[in-house]
């Protein structure tokens, strides 16, 4: 580990850690000058490409546009997508498509933004963990072990604050864990998987999953292999329909956050099953109806190929010669099936951990409620022991405590980052006018110069 104390270390430069970053170049462009201390970034993946494994062709996002990195934070930020539109001359032609963007043009804008922020963030370093350095009985900064995804070595960071930005984990349920590989997968390894199979060859697929990229999925490998079984294993009585009634989704707002963060632990997770199909296990009004039409023409056509099951889930996984029986059990009567299939893909979404798996090393340190979750504070840090004093922010794993548009959406990103900074910057104001050691008011830019 190098001499060289980071203010802030970022955990994750994926577009949590993008708006973070963006946020701290509007306030430097918009004072001339960066002096709230280093910052540095750590991201595991080559680049900040956004859901590489899911642009598939005529897929949008599910968010509006607005909801971008910097307007409903600062609409005047360069950095929001209608300066990209602008910059890249497709303001007009954008205009007289209408609707919402797709992943490809989302993704394409994740990584505009991410070029022009990213001067010192560090790619392939996938973090590890986080250690305590202890001064005495004092805690007063951490330690972050990362390996260099290229060299395999490993390397080490210190930093004064951390911020996590580092997402969620893919959700594998426990039947499917002891067979994943290249013939079952999660969908955020889609593409990768999916790119080497034969068009030509009748494979038999499974999607388990109720949701948009479950359906996108289904429709992408009904086009592309023309001669396929496909078998939708749905929990619940089908592919449901977003709930985007305009009072009900007055949840991504910033006012409902500080309304759900107010409640009480019971009341939140009463407050997140009411609302949960605004974002999760459901699906576009036209994804709906297209594979409606298709299964409903094929039937036409005496071609069934394409069977949504409801009520289901799979049960039992069963290898046998180089395929794998799959048992389909129905939740209510308990009836089973077997279906003998090639490429089983999981739609089963994510999760978020307790306490990151990096953060075990400070598990001492961290308040927890009677239940084991982490104790975090309406701007975002969590809550330590007063003998530890690094700051933690949390640029994620607030869906309990903050709400459904806190964790895997768009929609509160930006403010979400302002409020980050603001509550950084208000603790590095207190260190200076204290007389500790704190930022370095030479700095003209937030990135130290290497």
């Amino acid at each position: 580990m190098s001499n060289h104390v980071y203010d802030l270390l970022g955990l994750g430069f994926g577009p949590a850690g993008i708006a973070l970053a963006t946020a701290m170049k509007d306030e430097e462009e918009a004072n001339g000058r960066w002096n709230q201390g280093n910052v540095l970034f750590l991201e595991k993946q080559p680049n900040s490409e956004w859901q590489p494994e899911m642009l598939l062709p005529r897929t949008d996002i599910q968010h509006h546009f607005f909801r971008d990195f910097a307007t409903p934070r600062n609409p005047r930020s360069k950095y929001t997508f209608a300066n990209y539109l602008k910059e890249k001359d497709r303001i007009f032609s954008f205009g007289l498509i209408g609707g919402t963007p797709g992943r490809i043009e989302w993704s394409d804008y994740v990584k505009w933004v991410a070029e022009q922020v990213s001067e010192n963030t560090l790619y392939n370093q996938e973090v590890l963990k986080v250690e305590p350095v202890r001064q005495g009985d004092q805690v007063d900064r951490v330690k972050v072990v990362a390996r260099d995804r290229l060299s395999n070595e490993k390397k080490e960071y210190a930093a004064k604050n951390i911020v996590l930005s580092t997402g969620r984990r893919p959700n594998i349920p426990s039947a499917f864990l002891p067979h994943i590989g290249s013939d079952i997968f999660h969908s955020t390894t889609f593409k990768s998987r999916i790119v080497s199979l034969d068009k030509n060859k009748n494979y038999t697929f499974t999607v388990v999953g109720s949701g948009q990229n479950a359906i996108e999925i289904i429709l992408y490998l009904a086009d592309q292999f023309p001669d396929s079984q496909i078998y939708s294993i749905n929990r619940n009585t089908g592919f449901r329909l977003y709930d985007l009634g305009h009072f009900s989704n007055e949840v991504f707002f910033p006012k409902f956050t500080d309304y759900f963060y107010s409640l009480s632990k019971d009341q939140r997770m009463d407050l997140l099953n009411e609302i949960i199909f605004t974002n999760y296990s459901a699906v576009d009004a036209d994804v709906s109806h297209e594979l409606y039409w298709k299964v409903y023409e094929e039937s036409i056509m005496g071609k069934k190929r394409i069977h949504v099951t409801k009520c289901s889930e799979i049960s039992h996984v069963k290898p046998m010669d180089e395929r794998y029986q799959l048992t389909i059990r129905d939740k209510y009567n308990a009836s089973e099936q077997n279906v003998m299939s090639d490429k089983v893909i999981l739609c089963t979404g994510f999760m978020e951990e307790k306490i990151p798996f990096m953060l075990e090393p400070l598990r001492e340190y961290l308040l927890t409620d009677q239940e084991g979750d982490l104790l975090i504070t309406k701007d975002y840090q969590l809550e330590t022991k007063n003998h530890f004093q690094p700051r933690i922010f949390v640029n994620g794993l607030t869906e309990k405590t903050h709400g459904i548009s806190d964790a895997a959406s768009f929609s509160m990103i930006a403010v979400k980052a302002g409020r980050i900074l603001n509550n950084y910057n208000q603790m590095q104001q207190k260190q200076c006018c204290t007389g500790s050691e704190g930022f370095q008011n030479d700095f003209v830019s937030y990135f130290p110069k290497s």
